[in-house]
């Protein structure tokens, strides 16, 4: 893997890692999919840390749980959610959009912005077209708390914060997949995609992924007036568009089924599922930056 073709001085190596953006998925990519776990990853996220290369979050998972876990590892960085639905940027960093709204929690100060329908408007479409269509699918919004414990193996607390949306709907497709090809039709009608993750179909506007890291990476460029390199982790099929739409793109293999594949010249899979594996690819990364090898 070489991407930086030559040993950089202290100066050149630190003006080119502030050209660095990752964008990093979170479930089966930096957090294990079966415990959540991000501790073999935290080497690499505090040498990015060291390098004030920011680790931005583009996940399915809610504003409240990117809130969770960006305290748990000691972070406070712009991030997407709800599969690109929306963009955060904390309300203080000199990072910043005049079309962001202000979100505040408890002494926490963000600033928001919502790139589709609200959380209550797709979950009232999608009651019309299960009644009109008869669909067989359970969201987290027919779910209790209990259910989605069950369905996505969290503890309470962060089912709790799960059930926190603000601009898609997570469900379980129990239907045939001739159904599935109506459902997506009805929904594209209304202006919405549904996009599979790792353990749920996603209801939400039809901006991605890769939609959000672009507009994460303009408002950096314009910030900064300078271009910046996108690096993207990704395990699942909603981190598709964001693989093959970066500039350095690591498929993280999956625990329980066979790696994505895309068509990307600079792409590499990680050698391990999970933070494992994101942690070395970090690292060979990295070490071609530092290096140039």
């Amino acid at each position: 893997m070489q991407y930086f073709a030559k040993q950089l001085s202290p100066t050149e190596l630190y003006t080119t890692a502030s050209s660095l953006l990752v964008f990093t998925d979170l479930d089966g990519t930096l957090l294990d999919h079966d415990s959540y776990s991000f501790e073999a990853a935290l080497p690499s996220l505090n040498q990015l840390k060291l390098l004030k290369v920011p680790v931005i979050f583009n996940t399915s998972k809610t504003f409240m749980e990117v809130l969770e876990l960006q305290k748990k590892m000691a972070l406070q960085q712009p991030f997407a959610i709800e599969n690109g639905s929306a963009v955060c940027i904390p309300a203080d960093s000199p990072i910043q959009h005049e079309q962001l709204s202000p979100i505040n929690v408890g002494k926490q100060h963000w600033k928001i912005k919502t790139f589709g329908p609200s959380y209550p408007d797709i979950c009232q479409y999608l009651s019309v077209l299960r009644q009109q269509h008869h669909f067989r699918f359970q969201g987290f919004n027919d779910m209790n708390l209990s259910e989605v414990e069950l369905n996505t193996g969290l503890a309470k607390y962060d089912a709790q914060l799960a059930k926190q949306r603000m601009a898609s709907e997570p469900l379980l497709w129990n239907d045939s997949d001739a159904q599935l090809k109506v459902f997506t039709e009805k929904l594209a009608e209304h202006n919405l995609a549904v996009v599979k993750g790792g353990r749920f179909y996603h209801v939400k506007a039809k901006f991605d992924k890769a939609d959000a890291m672009h507009w994460l990476n303009k408002v950096y460029k314009d910030h900064f007036q300078r271009s910046f390199t996108n690096i993207a982790l990704g395990d699942s099929d909603n981190d598709l568009s964001m693989l093959e739409q970066a500039d350095i793109p690591v498929v993280i293999p999956r625990k329980h089924s066979p790696a994505l594949v895309i068509n990307h010249p600079n792409s590499c899979q990680a050698p391990h599922p999970g933070p494992h594996g994101w942690h070395q690819s970090m690292q060979q990364i990295l070490h071609s930056l530092l290096n140039g090898a």
